[in-house]
C-alpha cells in the first residue's frame, strides 16, 4: 500500500502528517512517500528506518494501528 496510499485513504495532506511528527516541512513525508517510486529519486528515504514514536504519532494520525502501518509500507 505505501505511506502516500495510507494517506490518501484516510484523506490527509503530506503537511497533516508533518504536523503529526512535529516537523514544519513537508521534505521528511515527502522523501518516505517517494521511497516507492520507480525510479526511486535519490532524496527519498526508506520510511522502514523511521523511530517508532514518529511511526506510532503517524499510524494515530492515519487512524491505523501500529501493525497495520508497518505492514502497509510494504504494500
Amino acid at each position: 500500500m505505501g505511506l502516500r496510499s495510507m494517506r490518501e485513504r484516510a484523506g490527509l495532506s503530506q503537511q497533516d502528517l508533518c504536523r503529526a511528527i512535529g516537523s514544519s516541512t513537508v521534505g521528511r513525508v515527502w522523501a518516505w512517500e517517494a521511497w516507492s517510486d520507480s525510479p526511486r529519486p535519490k532524496s527519498a528515504r526508506d520510511p522502514h528506518l523511521m523511530g517508532l514514536a514518529t511511526a506510532k504519532a503517524l499510524a494515530d494520525e492515519l487512524g491505523v494501528t501500529l501493525n497495520d502501518f508497518w505492514a502497509g509500507l510494504d504494500g
